[in-house]
This record gives structure tokens, sequence and C-alpha cells, in this order.
């Protein structure tokens, strides 16, 4: 029977845009914190007696299971119900409202919410959709029927309630009555109104809830399958596969998601491409990633490869997002999403896979198959690539329909395709439809092969290169290597661009795996059983057949070994004596039975991981070389040649352990970086490095045997001076006035004792690294020269005793460690580092830290802790600060100041191993507080109220802290999940607990929707 409900749908109604993240820091509209509030009179809803539902229990249920956030009270004020003002700001902070109009429907609380809807709805185009619960729609809207009547005369005739906001009432209830929405009569049509309703809210809201460009053929589709497996807003933990062939879209579906979602998750993270990272990285690696991506925290350690335990104690805790991108094996599952109760409630773990049976195996019932296209979205994605439109042009729907139907709407194919032919006349595209009926029934492979040979000679061979060996490359770097080849570099990926053969995200050139698969088996196919005569050769296996029995030839033009392949290889040092057009040389892990004696001059790329000999070729002549990247190699000498080599830019030679001394370098003038770092012998260097115009990183990284640079610097190119843990380098040379560019100079760990004074010629340098620098003993004066400086490091300068008063000059200063140096007097010139956002004052002593702070007193002259300090009032130049690390500081009660809102911009604030019983209430100012360590605070007793955006206090080996106590039952802000307190509970032995480790307790403070805290001991 159909219903009878009355759907006077309008053409169309306005959608929400999606709200913006929530940031804490910064004014913003009301929070989108659910999708649809539900007003009623609970009254007119009780269940019923005999299945214990009601219409509205019954709506909530199936609006949550579409993954719809409600919010529900389901009883009415006067028996209990929430307070009006939480539900006045869940109207604001509701995407939609349903109005359910029944008898009762008329209570001061009800007008109240129907007149803040009906505000919302005029201020922000809030949707909002009335039911007419067994009352007449004329009625509500006339405010008549014996029920209205009465309510509405009340309230005329209440005192407290002025006859103007009773005219508000019946307006409002006059314009939502008005609206476009269902009238139930009989509750045996209950169950159909409500499916109505659910249906429209879902396509009205699913829009804002996945955003995405609309030229993306065939996914909302897709998108709305997916969105109901997902629950969002439901406290579940749900693993959702996806699963489908190489190149039917599983990562941007993914990635849709990712970027729809993620904001209303505490963390998230996304993996990408796990199988090829697995490889090169190793699973701690993703482990750690995955850490610190998901828990926004840097330098989290995986200590004895337990990363998987890990993951589980620090994720169970949030609400996590997680997207696992390309899994292949069921082994990965198991260590970056081990199982359900990994992570905290609501969270949600999306993993794309070609293989169902992985799925399958890790119990993932919640799966989506992507399907190929259509064959009327597969004409439209072709036609969009194609002609740039929607349709495709007169004349070529045959043409089209037969090229979408033999790519077996697969869309990269199509999408492949499509641009191939783009500005091609028709006699291509017959052509092209004629191969592709020739190969209708071969893989894929076969089918995007017509692309390649619609390419021009040059830009076939870019495309083979890029598949063999440069995908992933910066682009800067690739084009630079294709360019000394002769290939027009820069048309020819602009070209391959077009044709949708790459991509280059983040200047990084990208290819498909189905693409970059089709390239290679086209260099396979040259041929396939003699790999010596193929033109570029990758696999280890192939590089040892052509190269173990002098079989090298003048066909090979390139042989790039990927150095995370497992193996080695025992090459004849004779075969490369027959490669004369030897292009890319890349290998790693190779023995060879004897000296080499040719290395081809066509050489522009030259990368060998553990070279075996002391000197390169006598006769190879490296005119053409771009880059000699020789790291971990028995180099004894580069060169003696004085032949220039005007085209070489890169020279890497990091931890070639028998290199003493370098090369002449006038014969590389246009040398651009130059890495020695680990070169343990290495004690001189050529004079002529100091003149190389065009080098822009030099890095001499741990070349522990160099005394001095024996050149004044005058690189005016250079960005980047890296010295860091030459540790027997004592004096910094002279600095040229044109050094213009330097970014970085590291000089950690070095022996120097006194920077020479024209270190202030370098007004550009952003970073200057000083840590553990032990005989430094002072700083010059024209240190404060250095305008563009932002972060200053001068952590474990044991002797460093004082800091120039000109440092205050550096207006630019945002990261200034301090720690562990004898600094006692801090310059008054300090109070003008406006900008500073990262002060680490950790073990400062008490006069350094009365000099820095000018408004703190001493309390405790004659005690024996007198090296307290008071502060009456902060520090002028703490207004920009986010991290603050006092520990180790020797704190007592009273030490820190009662007035804390000049430091309203602190996130992070370090206060471990201090002496203070308590903190000061005036903690709770700190609005932007999200992390707060307080590690062994042995008298630490108690905390008082934490500021809402607290989500992480660390408060292990607090052996005092008894209590945390939460006056207004506060909660942490952006419903971020939880405040985590860790402190020792007991020293008793327990069955359950490794003795040897402390017990920890865990407090969590849940989200505003759950109002309630929970105390649980934890293992840790």
């Amino acid at each position: 029977m159909a219903s009878p409900a009355i759907m006077e749908r309008r053409d169309s109604i306005t959608s929400l845009s999606p709200s913006p993240p929530y940031s804490i820091s910064l004014p913003l509209p009301p929070l989108r914190r659910y999708d649809v509030f539900l007003s009623h009179r609970a009254k007119d809803h009780r269940a019923n007696n005999d299945t214990g539902r009601s219409f509205i229990s019954d709506l909530h249920e199936a609006l949550t299971s579409q993954g719809i956030v409600v919010f529900i009270d389901k009883e009415d004020e006067e028996d209990g119900g929430k307070p009006l003002t939480e539900k006045m700001k869940a109207v604001d902070e509701s995407r939609s409202s349903i109005v359910v109009f029944s008898e009762n429907y008329g209570s001061w609380v009800c007008m109240k919410e129907i007149r803040k809807i009906r505000m919302c709805q005029k201020s922000r185009d809030q949707l909002v959709l009335p039911i007419f619960y067994k009352v007449d729609p004329g009625d509500v809207r006339k405010q008549e029927g014996e029920s209205l009547v009465k309510f509405f005369n009340e309230h005329e005739a209440n005192p407290n309630i002025s006859i103007e906001e009773v005219k508000k009432w019946r307006k409002s209830m006059n314009k939502v009555g008005n609206l476009s929405g269902w009238h139930l009569q009989d509750s045996q049509f209950e169950e159909g109104i409500i499916k109505e309703v659910v249906d429209h809210i879902f396509n009205k809201l699913r829009p804002d809830l996945f955003r995405y460009d609309d030229k993306l053929v065939g996914i909302s589709r897709r998108l709305h399958e997916i969105n109901k497996l997902m629950g969002i807003g439901l406290d579940d933990v749900r693993f959702i596969g996806i699963w489908g062939m190489s190149g039917i879209g599983k990562t941007t579906i993914a990635r849709i998601i990712y970027k729809s979602v993620s904001h209303l998750f505490d963390g998230c993270y996304f993996l990408d491409n796990v199988k090829e990272a697995l490889k090169k990285e190793g699973i701690a690696s993703l482990q750690q990633k995955l850490l610190t991506g998901a828990l926004m925290k840097r330098n989290i350690d995986i200590p004895n490869a337990d990363g998987a335990t890990l993951i589980k104690r620090r994720i169970s805790n949030i609400k996590a997002l997680i997207i696992l991108d390309d899994v292949d094996n069921v082994s990965q599952l198991r260590q970056l999403a081990g199982s359900l109760d990994w992570f905290g409630s609501g969270s949600r773990v999306i993993v794309t896979t070609k293989h169902e049976d992985i799925l399958v195996s890790h119990g993932i019932e919640r799966r989506y198959n992507v399907e190929v296209l259509k064959i009327d979205e597969g004409i439209q994605l072709f036609s969009q690539k194609a002609f740039g439109e929607d349709y495709p042009k007169e004349g070529y729907f045959d043409l089209c329909s037969q090229v979408v139907d033999y790519a077996g709407g697969l869309p990269l194919a199509i999408e492949v395709l499509g641009s191939s032919l783009r500005n091609k006349p028709m006699e291509d595209w017959i052509d092209a439809v004629k191969k592709l009926w020739e190969v209708r029934d071969k893989e894929i492979n076969e089918k995007l092969k017509i692309s390649y040979y619609m390419l021009e000679n040059d830009d076939r061979e870019i495309f083979l290169d890029i598949a063999c060996f440069f995908k992933r490359k910066s682009k800067r770097r690739a084009i630079e290597i294709l360019e000394s080849f002769g290939f027009p570099a820069v048309l020819g990926l602009d070209i391959l661009k077009e044709k949708s053969l790459i991509t280059t995200p983040h200047e990084k050139i990208q290819m498909h795996d189905l693409i970059q698969e089709m390239g290679q088996k086209i260099v396979n196919e040259e041929f396939p059983d003699e790999p010596e005569k193929r033109s570029r050769l990758w696999l280890r296996e192939d590089i040892n057949r052509a190269l173990s029995r002098d079989q090298g030839t003048e066909e090979i033009e390139g042989i790039m070994m990927d150095l995370d392949e497992e193996g080695e290889s025992h090459l004849n040092a004779k075969s490369f004596s027959s490669m004369t057009n030897l292009r890319v040389l890349k290998l790693n892990n190779v023995h060879l039975c004897e000296e080499i004696e040719y290395l081809s001059d066509q050489l522009r790329f030259l990368n060998w991981h553990g070279y075996p000999l002391k000197t390169l070729p006598s006769n190879f002549n490296p005119t053409n070389l771009l880059e000699l990247e020789l790291p971990n190699s028995s180099i004894h000498l580069l060169w003696t040649t004085s032949k220039s080599m005007e085209t070489l830019k890169v020279i890497n030679l990091s931890d070639s352990q028998f290199l003493s001394k370098t090369p002449d370098f006038s014969v590389v003038p246009n040398l651009e970086r130059l890495v020695l770092s680990g070169c343990v012998e290495l004690h001189q260097l050529h004079h002529s490095l100091g003149n190389l115009k065009h080098l822009i990183q030099l890095d001499l990284r741990n070349c522990k045997k160099l005394t001095n640079i024996p050149f004044n610097i005058c690189l005016e190119s250079l960005k980047i001076l890296v010295l860091s843990g030459c540790s027997s380098l004592t004096h910094f040379p002279k600095i040229s006035s044109n050094m213009n560019y330097l970014l970085e100079l590291h000089l950690e760990e070095t022996s120097i004792k006194v920077l020479h004074s024209s270190i202030g010629h370098l007004t550009s340098l952003v970073v200057l690294n000083l840590k553990n620098c032990t005989n430094l003993l002072k700083l010059p004066s024209t240190i404060g020269s250095l305008t563009s400086l932002k972060t200053l490091n001068l952590n474990g300068c044991s002797k460093l005793d004082s800091l120039p008063e000109s440092l205050g000059n550096i207006s630019s200063l945002e990261k200034l460690d301090i720690t562990s140096t004898c600094v006692n007097q801090a310059p008054m010139s300090f109070q003008l580092l406006t900008k500073l956002e990262i002060l680490n004052c950790q073990g400062l002593s008490r006069k350094f830290l009365h000099s820095l702070f000018p408004t703190w007193n001493f309390t405790r002259k004659f005690s024996n802790y007198s090296q307290g300090l008071r502060v009456t009032n902060w520090f002028t130049f703490g207004c920009s600060l986010r991290i603050l690390n006092l520990s180790d500081c020797n704190l007592w009660d009273g030490d820190l100041p009662n007035d804390l809102h000049s430091l309203a911009s602190l996130q992070i604030l370090h206060l471990s191993k201090n002496h203070f019983t308590k903190l000061p209430e005036s903690i709770c100012h700190l609005v932007n507080l999200r992390d707060l360590f307080l590690v062994e605070c042995f008298h630490l007793l108690s905390l008082p109220k934490l500021p809402l955006s607290v989500r992480d206090v660390e408060a292990r080996d607090c052996v005092s802290l008894r209590e945390y106590y939460n006056k207004e039952k506060q909660i942490p802000s952006s419903e971020m999940g939880m405040t985590f307190i860790r402190c020792p509970i007991s020293k008793e032995p327990s069955e359950s607990y490794n003795i040897d480790q402390p017990r920890l307790s865990a407090i969590h403070l849940r989200t505003m929707a759950q109002r309630y805290i929970e105390v649980i001991s934890i293992s840790y």
C-alpha cells in the first residue's frame, strides 16, 4: 500500500557546507557536532508496552545506523531531561533539524527549540524538516486545535513570558509548519515514513560528509555505499576494507574519505603505499609513522621492535581515523592494526587492497568491492579526457563506446586512452580502436601500450626512463638528468602529464603501478631471454645475468639496481668495456673479481653504493657526468685529472673510510652539492673548495680528523653548511661578506671555542646549531646581526657562561635552547624576543632565571631549598610561546605565578623534576595548553582544574599524587578524547603485571556526550 505521507519536496534544499576543523586559538562559528537535532515532545512518544519501541526511538535508530549523528533528548526537561542551555547549544551545532510536531508539542521548552531552529534556518540555511505526527498540519501552522490553543493561552497568561516572545513562537511555528515534510496519520505507515526521512536526510547531508571534485566520475555512488559501512558518529570501532583491481580507484576513494571526515577524529593518519613502503623502510618505521601522525607528536621511539604493543597502548585511548593503503599481506595488518581493541571508541580503520582474502583473513566483515565503471560513466570519463567535456563530440560516440568497452570499464585505462587521443585526427582514433580490438582479451597492460605508441620518440624515451629509473624522483632532479641526455625534459614531462601517464604531486614524479609495469614490460619484451641486449636493466637477477659473464653490450643504456632489493652480485669487470652507450649506472652490494678498466664516457648518473676500488678507472673521462655518488666506497683518491668536468653538479662520498684528502675542485666549477659526511680519515681539504661559486650544500658531518678549514669561506651560493661531529675542529674560519644565501649552519659537537665575528655577515641565516659544543666559551656580539635567524640551539654548551646583549636584536628568533649551559646572566635585551615560540630552559641556574624573568623574587634564601623562584607577573615576551620547558629548575610551591594570561598561546609545558606539591589555579587560563609534563615531580599531591584544551598529562613517577579532581567535570575541548594521567598506584606485585615495571593509573575524561570520568589501571 502506498504511504499516505504528504511530501511536498522542493526542487532543491540548500545543503550545508562542512564546518572547518575546530581551532581553539581563533574565534569560529559553532562547531557542527551533529548532523541532526531531533526536536520532539517525549511524552507523546512513550514506548509501546508490547514492543518496547516508539516512533522516535525507531527514527533515531534508523538515522544512526546510516552514520548520521543525532542529538536527542529522550526525556522532557520536567522529567529529568537535558537542560535547555544544552539543547540550544546543540541546535547551533547541528547541520539540520527534524521537528516532530505532535499533540503536546506546545510546551515552552518546545517553543524555545522551534524558535532557535528557525533562527538557525534563517542565519545559516540550516536544513529543517517537519514531521506532523498524528496532528493536522493546518493546526500547527495556525496554532489551532484543542491542545495547541490551550498551550498558547497558558503562555500568554504567564507573567514570566512576554507577549512579544509568544508572537515569535507563533511565527516560528507557522514558518516551520509551512515547510515541506511528512504527515503521519496512521502508525502502520511509520516504517515507510522513517525510511523516507532517513533517505532524504542522508542524500542531503552526504555531499557535505564526503567532499570531492564533481568531475570524479562514478564516485558518488561508491561513496554512498561506503558511507553506510563507515557509520560515522557511532561509538563502535570499525574496520572497513576497500578492495578491487589495480587502477580501479581504491586510493582515490580512500583519500576523499580521509580529507572529508578527518576533522571528526582526535587523531588521523594516511599510511600510503604500505606494500612498497614496507620493503624500503621496514615495519618499525611504518609503525612509528602511524603513531607519530595519529598522536601528532614527534620522535616516538619503538622500543624492542614492539611497535604493535605500543600502537595498542597509545591509540586505544583516542578516536582515530587510520588509512592503510595498498596492503598485500595479512601480516602487515596484524602489525599495524591488529584488532578492534587497538583503537578508541568511534575509531575507523580503512584498508585498501587488491586481495579480498586478506580482508577475510583479518576478520574484516565490512568490505566494499570497487567495481568497474558503468558504460555511461566510462563514456563520461573518456569524454572528459578526450574532449574536455562530459559527452563525446558529434560523430565520435560509437568510437568512444568501443574504447570504453575494450578498456573493461577500468578508470585508469579509460583516462590514459582518452588523454592519448585528445586532439588526434579521426584516423588515429580508428587505428587505436583497431589495436584495442586486437588485444581485447589480453591483460590491461596490452591495452595501455597503445598510449605509449602514440607518443613521439623523445617522449617515449623519457617515459621509459621514468618507468625504469626515475619514479618518485624530485621533478627538478629528473629534469636535470633527462636534459643531460639531450631530451626536452620540461616539455616531455608536461606531455606525459597531459596524457595521464604521470603525475607530479609535491613536485615529485609519480606513476601508477600499472603504467610502470606497462613501461617495464615494453623494455623486457625487447629481448625477453637476453637481458644483456635490453636498453634498461633494473632487476638484480637480470643485471647478474647480463654482467656476470662479460656479456655487456652497447645496447644497454641504463642499469639501476634497487638499493632496498636483497641479495648480492658478482660481476665481471670486463662487462663494462662493451657498454659504450651507458647513461645511467646505479649499483649496490656488488663484488668484482678484478678492476674496472673502462666506464662509458656517456655516463650522466653514476651511483655505486660500496664502490670496491681505490680509484675510478684511469681512462674514465667523466666530461658528461652530472652526478657522482659513491657512498660507503673504498675510494682513496677521487681523481688526479686536470680536465674540466663542467657538467658535474653532485659529489657524494659519504662514509668512504679511506678518503684522507680531497682532490682539486677547480676542475668542477659548477658543483652544487658536496657530501663527505662520515669520511673519518679525511683531514685535508683542498683550498680550491673555498672558491666553488655555485656550491649550495657542503656536508662534512662526522669528519672526525678534520682539524681546521684552511681557507676563508666565500661560497657565495651556499645555503647549507654542515660540520656537525667534526670533533677535532677547533676554529671556525672567517666568512666572506658576500655569503648572502646561507640558511643553515650546523656546528654541533665540534671543538670550536670561539665563533669568528664575521659570522655577522650571514644575514640570511635561519638555523644556527651549536648543540654540545662543549669548548665554546662565548658568542660574538655580531650575532645580533643575524636578523633572519629563527632557531638558535646552545644545548650542552657547558662552558658558555654569557650571552651577548645583542641577542635581543634578533627579533625573528622563534626557537631557543639554552639547556645545560653555564650562563648565569640573561641580557636585558632578552625581553625584545617577542616572536619566541619555543624556549628550553631545562636545568637553568637560579641566577639566570632571575635575570631572565626580572619580576621573579627569591623567598627561601636560608632554607635547604633556597634555589626556588617566585613569579609575581610573567615575562613580557611570553605572548608567543607555544612550548616552554622549565624541567629540573628546582621550582617549589609559589614559584609559578598566579597570573598566566600572557601565556595564552602555550601548547606544551614541561615542569618535570621539580619540587612543588601543587600547581597554581591559574593554569586553567592556558586555554591552548594540550600537553603537560610532570614526570618525577615526587612531591606533587594534586592537580587543579585544567584547561579544556588539555589532552595529555604525563605524570610518571609522581609518587605522591593521589587525587585528580575536576569540579566542573571538565572535558577536553574539540572532543579530543581524554586527559591522560600516569602515576604509580601500587608497589604490590601482581600476576597480571611485570613487577619490574611500575603500575600506572590512567584517568580518562570521556567526551561530552558520555559525561563521566572513568579510572582504570594499565601496565606501562
